[in-house]
């Protein structure tokens, strides 16, 4: 027994070709007014991202320049800290540091070195007025004496008026009583002598003591005030010198919250990308689907209609409309080479003097 052969099935009658025509003509104006819309959205939605990278490109810019600035007067400040560390003003003319340093280490040295001096000077003073408290105390020992010579000379004297009274003529005892007035004159004039030594003892330890005080508030207290005085406008230097070196560092923290603003801001900006990116995959999601789309109903398209072939025409109108709009030689090369890819179709050659504004 012969296979069963089936038989072909029937041609489709001019109207029902017709009609599927008709109906795949309907796909393809339905697709293309959906194309449409979609490229307007497209266009829309890359407009943006460039506007969008524009923007935050010329943002970018400005805040990298503002960076630099704040950089470079945030270094000025710094050098201007290292050298109001290394100089102070002092009665209007520049001194380094050390130099104000050495100068207060000197005085300070010579402020001991003085309180010891002083200290010394006080002992011998206090030496001195122990001499002179000694010699008072035997001048007034001397005093005493002389006192008691006087009376003991008023006494004689009384004795010798007495003596003349009781006895005329007689000699012999005033030469008693001129003796003993002799004894008492030597004696006296001995005491003197010891009082005059005594006085000119205590004279000359009032003297060093003077010389002392007048060391101690003369001279040296002059030399001692014109330290001070130096010592006075060093410390104000320094005093003012602080001052700056505070006010510079306020200066630099503040400018250092300002750059880290701007850094911030920095950060901020370069999340564009972020954005471009998510409106990007949004365009080629939407164009990969409508190239699915018109993929499906090409095919369609090719089996009820088994007569037409697809053909890209390198010198089509739309196809140079396009290649028209593409600045840049590479990206023209490559997009026409996609389109004439499948249809193995030879390369176009540029047209000289085209493609060659390249962007940067």
């Amino acid at each position: 027994m012969p296979p069963y052969d089936p038989p072909n099935p029937p041609e489709p009658t001019p109207a029902a070709r017709s009609g599927a025509a008709e109906a795949l003509l309907a796909q393809w104006v339905e697709l293309g007014e959906i194309e449409r819309r979609a490229f307007i959205a497209m266009t829309e939605e890359v407009t943006a991202s460039s506007r969008l990278i524009e923007d935050s490109t010329v943002m970018l810019s400005a805040r990298f320049r503002q960076l630099a600035e704040a950089a470079e007067a945030q270094t000025a400040r710094v050098e201007r800290v290292a050298s109001i560390a290394r100089m102070i003003e002092v009665e209007g003319r520049p001194m380094p540091l050390a130099e104000a340093t050495a100068f207060v280490e000197a005085m300070l040295g010579r402020a001991v070195s003085g309180l010891l001096d002083a200290a010394a000077q006080a002992a011998r003073m206090m030496k001195a007025l122990d001499e002179v408290t000694r010699e008072v105390r035997g001048v007034e020992q001397c005093v005493t004496r002389i006192e008691a010579i006087n009376r003991q000379a008023q006494f004689v004297a009384i004795n010798a008026t007495i003596e003349a009274h009781r006895a005329e003529g007689a000699g012999g005892t005033f030469k008693v009583i001129a003796h003993e007035l002799k004894e008492l004159a030597k004696e006296t004039n001995a005491t003197s002598r010891l009082v005059h030594e005594r006085i000119t003892a205590a004279g000359r330890g009032v003297s060093a003591a003077r010389l002392d005080l007048a060391r101690i508030a003369g001279g040296e207290n002059a030399e001692v005030g014109n330290g001070q005085a130096r010592l006075a406008a060093v410390m104000a230097g320094m005093v003012e010198q602080n001052r700056a070196l505070s006010e510079t560092l306020s200066e630099a923290r503040d400018a250092a919250a300002g750059i880290d603003s701007i850094v911030d801001s920095l950060v901020t900006g370069t999340q564009f990308q972020d954005r471009t990116t998510q409106h990007l995959t949004h365009v080629v999601e939407a164009m990969g689907a409508i190239g699915e789309a018109a993929g499906a109903l090409q095919a369609d398209t090719m089996r009820a209609l088994p007569g037409l072939a697809p053909h890209v025409r390198a010198d089509g109108p739309l196809l140079r409309r396009m290649l028209d709009q593409q600045s840049l030689s590479s990206v023209r090369q490559r997009f026409l080479n996609r389109l004439l890819h499948d249809e193995g179709g030879p390369l176009v050659d540029e047209a000289e003097g085209a493609g060659d504004i390249e962007l940067f």
